[in-house]
């Protein structure tokens, strides 16, 4: 099916700023691709997918080397023009707290929230090429920030996984750069998500919680 603006991709679509995503983006007639690790039971998503033949849903578990070969193998050289990598794990804050951290949680982070975007483009990284836009957006998190630390001040492997982020995004940006192929970290600030409503009542937000996602990522 071809698309009159371009093809999106976006992992982490079952709910919040990945199903938000695809809303806006079918809105404005790109082709999506939307995936998530369990699509069967992506209600929001099946019933966009209901007669719009413009949004395509895949399974992609983005932790899952076999998951994300077997992807790859549906999709074939299908073009790329813009990928987001948007999945992400918060976690509950308690576990991540010092003195009560979870390391398997703090593997978790870093599994879904680094390394996991890492593999997916290095992976798809051919089908970007193929696309006329050639676009690869991160969702990073000014968790994820060295020198500005926000409270809560808790979040440890939260904080060091979008950090790693960060970094790989930096030197990804520098490599890619010179062979024509954007590459580009927003920070989509606090956004009304099931992940951050866990916080507990206690912990200080410093600003309130958005409802959408801003326009601006949208229109890129």
């Amino acid at each position: 099916m071809t698309s009159k603006t371009g093809t999106v991709l976006v992992t982490g679509c079952n709910r919040g700023i990945g199903l938000e995503f695809v809303k806006q983006y079918l809105l404005l007639n790109w082709e999506v691709i939307a995936t998530c690790r369990k699509p069967e039971k992506a209600d929001a998503l099946i019933r966009l997918s209901d007669g719009n033949p413009n949004l395509i849903l895949h399974t992609l578990d983005i932790t899952n080397e076999s998951s994300v070969d077997g992807f790859l193998k549906e999709i074939g050289d299908w073009p790329i023009d813009l990928l987001i990598n948007n999945a992400a794990y918060l976690g509950s804050p308690d576990p991540q707290k010092f003195g009560q951290i979870d390391y398997q949680m703090f593997t978790r982070s870093f599994e879904v929230n680094a390394i996991g975007p890492m593999r997916v483009t290095e992976k798809l990284i051919e089908n970007v090429r193929l696309g006329n836009m050639k676009k690869i957006v991160f969702l990073g998190s000014s968790a994820g920030s060295i020198t500005r630390i926000a409270p809560p001040i808790t979040l440890y492997p939260y904080r060091a996984s979008k950090a790693a982020l960060h970094l790989l995004v930096h030197n990804l940006y520098h490599e890619l750069n010179p062979q024509k192929i954007m590459v580009s970290l927003i920070n989509p600030g606090l956004v009304d998500t099931r992940g951050f409503l866990d916080l507990q009542p206690g912990d200080p937000i410093p600003e309130s919680l958005s409802k959408s996602v801003p326009m601006a990522l949208i229109e890129m």
